[in-house]
Parts: C-alpha cells; sequence; structure tokens
C-alpha cells in the first residue's frame, strides 16, 4: 500500500483545448489563483509544478477524467529525474550495444541496445553573436580646413554600427535513457568525438551529429522515440524540435518518457482486461484502468503523429 502521506506529481499527457473550462475545478482543488492554472494549462501537456498529497491528486485525476483529459499521478520519490544527464564526449555505435568513453578513449560505460528505454533528440537555439565594430573616426582636420575655407560646413562621417549581431546555428543535442539501472545520457554536437564513424567522418560536427543519431535509432530498434527525434530525422519543420535551453529539453524528454510508460502500461492493463484479468492499480502512480482502455481503443497512431 502507498503511504497516506506521500507526495505526488501530477502528469497530463494532452493538450488543454479550452483552459477556462477546467479552470474552475482545479482552483476549486488546489487553491491556486486563476491566473496561474489558465497559463500553466495553456502550456500543457506537462508536469503539474508542485507535488500534491493523495487525496489532492485523486480529485484531480477524478475531474480529468471527467473532462476526457489523459493523465496519472507518480510518487515524487520515484518521480524519473533526468537532470542532469551525464555528458558524453565520446562513444561508437557497435553491433551489440552502445560504448561511451572516457575524455582518454578508456571504455566507462556499456548500454545493451535492448536496455536503452528512450532517444529524445532536438536542436537548441542559440543567442546571436554579439561582434564590436571598430569606432567611427573624426573627419580628416584638412578636410574640415578645405571646407571651411569654401563657407562650408563639416560634413560629418556616416554613423557606424559600434555592434552588430551575427545569427548562430542551433545545436543538436540527444538524450540517450537506458533501464535497469535508468540512466540519463547526453550528446551535444559540437562536443563529441565521432571517430567511430571512420570512412564515414565528416568535415563538420553539424554533419557528424545526424549520422550518429541515425546509428542509435536504427540500433536501438526498440527504443521509444520521441517525436521530436521523429521531425529531426525527417527534417521537419524546425519549430517541432527546437528548445530554447538544454533544460527545455531534458523536460520534454522527462514527460515524453513518462507518456511512453503510460502508453506501455495502457496496452498492459487492457490486454489483461480482455483476458478478463480484474482491475488493479499500481502502488507507484495513481490512474484510471477505464480510462485506459478507453484510450487504447483510440490507437496510439493519432497521438504520435502528433510532433509534439
Amino acid at each position: 500500500m502507498a503511504n497516506s502521506s506521500s507526495r505526488y506529481r501530477l502528469v497530463i499527457f494532452d493538450e488543454i483545448d479550452d483552459p477556462q473550462e477546467l479552470r474552475p475545478m482545479i482552483c476549486g482543488v488546489t487553491g491556486t489563483h486563476p491566473t496561474d492554472v489558465v497559463q500553466w494549462l495553456a502550456r500543457a501537456p506537462g508536469v503539474w509544478p508542485q507535488p500534491l498529497d493523495e487525496p489532492t491528486v485523486r480529485k484531480l485525476l477524478d475531474g480529468l477524467y471527467e473532462f476526457g483529459v489523459a493523465a496519472e499521478a507518480w510518487r515524487a520519490d520515484l518521480f524519473p529525474e533526468l537532470s542532469p544527464a551525464r555528458t558524453v564526449h565520446r562513444a561508437a555505435c557497435l553491433d551489440q550495444g552502445l560504448r561511451i568513453d572516457g575524455l582518454r578513449g578508456e571504455p566507462t560505460h556499456w548500454v545493451p541496445w535492448d536496455r536503452i528505454d528512450m532517444i529524445c533528440a532536438g536542436k537548441i537555439t542559440m543567442e546571436d553573436e554579439v561582434r564590436e565594430v571598430q569606432a567611427p573616426r573624426w573627419p580628416s582636420a584638412v578636410v574640415s580646413g578645405i571646407r571651411a575655407l569654401a563657407f562650408q560646413k563639416p560634413r560629418p562621417m556616416e554613423r557606424i554600427a559600434r555592434s552588430s549581431r551575427v545569427p548562430r546555428d542551433p545545436i543538436g543535442e540527444v538524450i540517450i535513457v537506458r533501464r535497469d539501472p535508468r540512466i540519463a545520457f547526453r550528446v551535444v554536437e559540437n562536443q563529441m568525438n565521432y571517430a567511430y564513424l571512420g570512412e564515414r567522418l565528416k568535415k563538420s560536427a553539424a554533419e557528424n551529429f545526424p549520422i550518429f543519431l541515425g546509428d542509435l535509432c536504427v540500433s536501438a530498434n526498440r527504443a521509444y522515440l520521441a517525436p521530436s527525434t521523429r521531425a529531426l530525422r525527417e527534417r521537419r519543420d524546425p519549430e517541432y524540435y527546437e528548445f530554447s535551453s538544454s533544460q527545455a529539453l531534458i523536460e520534454y524528454a522527462t514527460h515524453r518518457l513518462l507518456w511512453s510508460w503510460y502508453r506501455r502500461d495502457g496496452d498492459a492493463r487492457a490486454h489483461d482486461l480482455q483476458r478478463g484479468v480484474k482491475k488493479y492499480e499500481d502502488e507507484d502512480t495513481i490512474a484510471d484502468t477505464d480510462m485506459d482502455t478507453e484510450w487504447d481503443a483510440s490507437g496510439d497512431e493519432n497521438r504520435e503523429e502528433e510532433p509534439r
């Protein structure tokens, strides 16, 4: 049995079409200010920012179910924390798994392909580079004197910008989550050694990163690919895979990992119900089995066609 004093993290998996419709229910249960509730719902799907006690989270789940919103709650002490992910500078995609090496080339971690739970990739937008420009110079004294003799005013030089902004290309990143034990690895496009590519090695990190990502996705064929990963590989519109920061990518990866588990558990519960197995509830999560069955009947394809 779960401890009645446990705190829970509420996870919403659906976009909210009309935040105003859900506002009274959530405000009444949580006591949160209406403006804060509407702003958070407008950004959903996501994880409710504060842990909640069990009675509160059950009321929220019941209310969300009435509105047809897919959600579940995780015990706070079991909620998967992917941050900080371990940054990888050297790795190789081999036949049996992913080998991660240290800075001196020594093997530090081995991940069999069937142990990779999720691959979540994206591009991190970078701030424009600011370059200083030489300060403007005053007109030559000789030229000014000649213009004065001709009864003409000195002609000022055109103003020159003291700095200019140079746009920088987004940088690719991928979060790799392994299970048993759960560890999150982070590969940054321009911080990675791609020597394992051999003859496929290109001149720039921007060219090598997609090759590495492709090797990773093909080899870990049982891993869940986040929608942003597929969008990046398929070169869709950047809005589907660009993130404002590395932390934003981590938060997105956490939510997509939870969604993959929710989908997997929904499939398992629906299968048990079809076999006549009695309904059950996980001690670590709170979710409605009927809702999982209804969701499963609608098919996974509709959800996964949505890039984000």
